[in-house]
């Protein structure tokens, strides 16, 4: 084969470059509701999820950012996915993945106060919400439910979950553009049916109930039904 001119080379290096940016473009955001955190949310995407049920509910369209795996305070953040592209409402999670360092019913209570201070003001859970609600969009967070007892991970973080849902009821207490909803008041650890197989994220029907619950906050005190 003969040999290319370094001009020419050069050439075809630029363009086979501009071709695989495109084809590793960020994904399009036009929808009305961003959904980012964890596996809770993500779970039986993309049609059973979380946030596809409560936009449905809702008649809103909604844009999946979600990733398991994701922490508040490491790597891979929560956090790091959230972007300001005209969403009305975001609905978000996380923190049960920055557990995973420590040993719950232990030493989990200063990961705790790191996600959510006492009062619920300070940290990282506080700082991102803020940031949604400075950009004036709406913010429903949601709650873990209640692993449960045999639980293949998370068994022994009840204790963890219940300091969490305390804090984030103080900080939606002190923010009128937030809802907290509350996963362990929906999968109190013994209803199996919400439950996936491993004891800790939801079933379809777990999602279900969770998505619907999100939806009836959000429609009572936002008014964003329909605006899709």
């Amino acid at each position: 084969m003969r040999g290319l001119n370094p001009i020419t080379l050069a050439m075809l290096l630029i363009g086979s470059t501009a071709v695989g940016c495109i084809e590793v473009g960020e994904p399009d955001l036009d929808g009305d509701i961003l959904v980012i955190g964890d596996s809770l949310l993500d779970y039986h995407a993309p049609n059973a999820d979380v946030g596809t049920v409560a936009g449905e509910k809702l008649g809103l369209e909604v844009d999946m950012l979600a990733s398991g795996g994701a922490s508040l305070l490491h790597g891979h953040g929560v956090a790091d996915t959230y972007v300001d592209e005209g969403h009305v409402l975001v609905i978000a999670n996380g923190g049960g993945n920055d557990l995973e360092g420590c040993v719950c019913g232990d030493d989990c209570w200063g990961v705790v106060d790191l996600l959510i201070s006492e009062n619920g003001s300070v940290g990282a859970i506080p700082d991102l919400v803020r940031r949604i609600l400075e950009d004036g969009v709406y913010v429903a967070w949601v709650g873990y439910m209640r692993p449960m007892e045999d639980a293949e991970e998370y068994a022994d973080c009840g204790g963890e979950v219940d300091l969490l849902r305390e804090r984030l009821q103080r900080l939606d207490d002190s923010e009128p553009s937030m809802i907290f909803v509350d996963g362990a008041m929906i999968g109190t650890g013994v209803e199996e049916h919400l439950y996936d197989p491993d004891g800790y994220h939801p079933s379809p029907e777990g999602c279900a109930a969770l998505g619907e619950e999100v939806a009836q906050r959000v429609d009572d005190t936002f008014g964003l039904s329909g605006l899709g």
